[in-house]
C-alpha cells in the first residue's frame, strides 16, 4: 500500500519561527532564506497530483521518479543553506535546524511516497513473488518431509520448473507410501501365512499322534497274538515231549522184563546184553530222534512265521526308525533259529 503524500505548507515555517525564541526580524530573515525551498516544495506536491498513487501506470513512474530527484535538490539546497547560516549563531542555527528538519522530514516522506509510485512494479513483482512462494511451500510441505526446501528458488523459479519438482516430490512421496502399505501388506500376509502353517503342523502332528497310537495299539496286538502262538507251540513241544518219555519208558521197562526172562546162560546173557545193548542204542537213536525231530520242525516253522510277520506301514521317522531295528531283529532271530536247528 503507497503512502500518500503529506504537503507542506508555508504557515508551517511561519509555526516554527514563532516557536524560535529568535527576534523577529532575524527570524523573518531565516524564514525568507528557507522559504524558497518551502515553495518550490510546495509546487512539486502540486505536481504530484498527476500521479495515480491507488494504482500507478508507467508515466506515474516516470512523473514520481522526476518529482522525487527535484525534492532531492531541494532537500540538499536547504541542507547547504543550514549549514552556511548555523555558524551565525547558535540560536540561529537551532531555527534552522528546526526548518530545516521541517523540510527534510516532509521532503523525506514525499521522496517515499515517489519512491514506491516509481518501484510500483518492482514492489507488485515482489509481493507477487512472496504469494507465489507461499503457495509453492504449501503445496510441497506435505510430500517435502526431512527435505530442506530453501535449497530450491521457488519464488524466481518458472511455474513449469515448480511443477516438475512438485511432481518429483509427490511421486517420491507416493512411491514411499505405496512401499510402506506394500510392506505392511507383506508383514500381514506373512503373520497370517506362520499362523496357518502353525494350525497345520499342529494339525499334522495329531493325525500322526493318533495314527502312531492306533498303529501301537494294533502292533501290540500283535505281539500278544505272536506270544499267544508261541506259548501254544511250547505246550505242544511239551506234551509231545512227555508222550515220547512215557513210550521210551514203557520200551525200556518192557526189554529189560524181556530180556531178564532170556538170560539163561553165558552165552544168552551176552547174547541178551548185545540185543539190550542194540535196543538201548536204538531207543536212544530213536529217543533222540523223536525228540529233535518235532522240535526242529517247530524251530523251522517258527523262523518261517518270525520272518514272514507283517510289519505296519508307519510315516513318522521316529516310528520307522523303530520299525527298522524290530524287522533287523526278526531278521537275526529268523537266522539264528535255523542256524541251530541245522545242527540238531
Amino acid at each position: 500500500m503507497i503512502e500518500k503524500l503529506v504537503k507542506i505548507k508555508s504557515t508551517q515555517l511561519e509555526e516554527v519561527v514563532k516557536k524560535s525564541g529568535i527576534a523577529i526580524q532575524e527570524g523573518e530573515e531565516i524564514k525568507q532564506s528557507y522559504l524558497p525551498f518551502i515553495c518550490r516544495l510546495t509546487e512539486i506536491q502540486e505536481q504530484a497530483v498527476k500521479i495515480n498513487f491507488n494504482d500507478p501506470k508507467e508515466i506515474d513512474e516516470t512523473i514520481a521518479r522526476e518529482l522525487r530527484l527535484m525534492t532531492v535538490k531541494i532537500r540538499t539546497g536547504a541542507s547547504n543553506l543550514k549549514e552556511d547560516r548555523k555558524k551565525i549563531y547558535l540560536l540561529k542555527g537551532n531555527l534552522e535546524q528546526a526548518a530545516y528538519n521541517l523540510i527534510a522530514a516532509s521532503c523525506k516522506v514525499a521522496e517515499e511516497s515517489f519512491l514506491q509510485v516509481e518501484k510500483a512494479n518492482e514492489i507488485r513483482e515482489e509481493k507477487a513473488k512472496q504469494e507465489r512462494l507461499t503457495i509453492r511451500l504449501e503445496k510441497l510441505i506435505p510430500y517435502s518431509e526431512g527435505i530442506d526446501l530453501s535449497f530450491y528458488n521457488l519464488k524466481d523459479m518458472t511455474d513449469e520448473s515448480f511443477q516438475i519438482i512438485f511432481e518429483g516430490f509427490k511421486n517420491k512421496y507416493d512411491q514411499k507410501k505405496e512401499a510402506e502399505r506394500v510392506e505392511e501388506e507383506l508383514r500381514l500376509a506373512k503373520i497370517e501365512k506362520d499362523k496357518k502353517e502353525r494350525e497345520r503342523i499342529e494339525s499334522e502332528n495329531l493325525r500322526l499322534q493318533k495314527e502312531n497310537e492306533a498303529k501301537e495299539k494294533q502292533l501290540a496286538q500283535e505281539r500278544a497274538e505272536a506270544k499267544k502262538k508261541c506259548d501254544v507251540i511250547e505246550a505242544k513241544a511239551k506234551k509231545d515231549k512227555e508222550i515220547i518219555e512215557a513210550k521210551l519208558k514203557k520200551e525200556q521197562e518192557a526189554t529189560r522184563k524181556a530180556n531178564e526172562a532170556k538170560v539163561q546162560s553165558d552165552a544168552e546173557l551176552k547174547s541178551k546184553r548185545d540185543a539190550e545193548e542194540k535196543i538201548k542204542r536204538e531207543n536212544e537213536a530213536r529217543e533222540k530222534a523223536a525228540l529233535l525231530a518235532p522240535d526242529k520242525e517247530k524251530l523251522i516253522k517258527l523262523a518261517k512265521e518270525i520272518i514272514n510277520i507283517s510289519l505296519p506301514d508307519l510315516k513318522c521317522k521316529e516310528s520307522i526308525n523303530i520299525l527298522t531295528n524290530i524287522a533287523t531283529l526278526l531278521k537275526k532271530t529268523h537266522d539264528y533259529i535255523i542256524e541251530k536247528s541245522n545242527n540238531l
